[in-house]
């Protein structure tokens, strides 16, 4: 009797350690999100591994283009930023507090023709424009598509004019007839397709590149990103964020009612679900986490920053270094502030629960990786 009691005392301090210890993990002050209120993919696992911190713990800020987010990094605010991958690297090679946890945005842009446009690619769209001696009209300016686009351009692909740099305003011309052939993201085109239904999809940006250079028809465009100094203060809840934004996007990947929902209710009221829904149609959700496509994240920057010599001389450096969130490791420097100290109280712990469970004093509870991400967050309620 002694012995049980003894055993059930040990085991209930012990729960309360590990409870002290999971208490760490959530950040004890709301996350500040900048996002952007057009993104809809990108952004889908983000909001669903966040889903049961409630809108009292997180607050929302919406960049409009992407050097207003360019200047949010380079000044430090924020905990988290939803943007483009290379805007991301240009504001670390400045030596801004930015470590990419995930890339989520694969295959946003589209080549928009007339109905009656016999083009069924990028290439015969090329030639059909050199026919009729017209230009393939592209936005936004600073794009990543626009760099996409210049790459294809070197084998054959259409001549493009940037002159309606803002999308709305080349969707206005599109509507007017003064431009008829274009390239856009999602979830623009969707917008654009729902006001005129005499233009249709003729291709996706991402797969033609990948039919000209190889690939999987994907592009690693946008993604999650971390204040690096949150991160340091808080590496447990980041790492257990990237698990939770993989896990997310897998289940939603095959579910866009589910996944539209999960968004922002400022984002659904800007677009509206249809238009959400739409997007999504074309769309690939999935969230990978940096570290595993490093390769295909460096590829692509040295595309979008080949007009820079410095960064691309520098690029090699910051691949290797604390750019990219490694989950599974402590590679990102965590290794002051509020990290080190909680380290080691987790491994006191792991100690602790390991001889308890040796000696049968209380049973070894499952490792939070092995648990759902809708029991960790209570994920995906609607």
């Amino acid at each position: 009797m002694i012995r049980f009691i003894f055993r059930r005392l040990f085991c209930a301090v012990l729960m309360l350690a590990l409870t002290g210890q999971a208490g760490a993990v959530e950040p004890d002050r709301p996350l500040l999100v900048y996002t952007a209120i057009t993104a809809t993919t990108p952004q889908i696992p983000l909001w669903a591994a966040l889903a049961e911190l409630g809108p009292e713990k997180v607050a929302v800020e919406y960049w409009k283009t992407p050097d207003d987010l360019r200047g949010v990094i380079l000044a430090g605010r924020g905990d988290i930023w939803v943007g483009h991958l290379e805007g991301f690297a240009q504001a670390a090679l400045r030596k801004a507090p930015v470590t990419l946890v995930a890339v989520t945005g694969w295959k946003k842009f589209r080549f928009i023709a007339p109905k009656d446009s016999p083009a069924t690619d990028m290439a015969s769209l090329a030639l059909e424009l050199r026919e009729k001696g017209e230009l393939l009209h592209a936005a936004p300016q600073g794009s990543p598509g626009l760099a996409v686009l210049e790459e294809i351009q070197k084998r054959g692909g259409p001549a493009f004019s940037t002159a309606s740099a803002q999308p709305r305003q080349l969707i206005l011309e599109m509507l007017r007839g003064t431009v008829r052939y274009a390239l856009l993201p999602e979830p623009l085109v969707s917008v654009l397709l729902a006001k005129q239904p005499s233009l249709r999809v003729v291709a996706g940006l991402e797969e033609e590149f990948s039919r000209l250079y190889g690939g999987p028809g994907r592009l690693p465009l946008a993604g999650i990103a971390v204040n690096t100094r949150f991160a340091e203060e808080n590496p447990e809840f980041v790492r257990r964020l990237a698990r939770d934004m993989e896990v997310q996007a897998a289940r939603l990947a095959g579910d866009f009612d589910a996944a539209a929902r999960v968004l922002p209710q400022a984002v659904k009221e800007n677009l509206g679900m249809d238009i959400i829904l739409a997007s999504l149609a074309g769309d690939l959700i999935l969230a990978a986490p940096a570290a595993e496509v490093k390769e295909e994240i460096a590829a692509f920057l040295r595309m979008a920053l080949s007009g820079d010599a410095a960064a691309l001389a520098a690029l090699p450096a910051l691949m290797d270094g604390p750019f990219l969130f490694a989950a599974n490791s402590h590679a990102n420097g965590f290794e002051g502030g509020k990290a080190r100290p909680l380290r080691r109280f987790t491994a006191a712990v792991d100690a602790a629960r390991a001889f308890a469970a040796g000696y049968g004093l209380c049973p070894q509870p499952a490792p939070v990786s092995s648990l759902s991400a809708a029991t960790r967050y209570g994920a995906g309620k609607p």
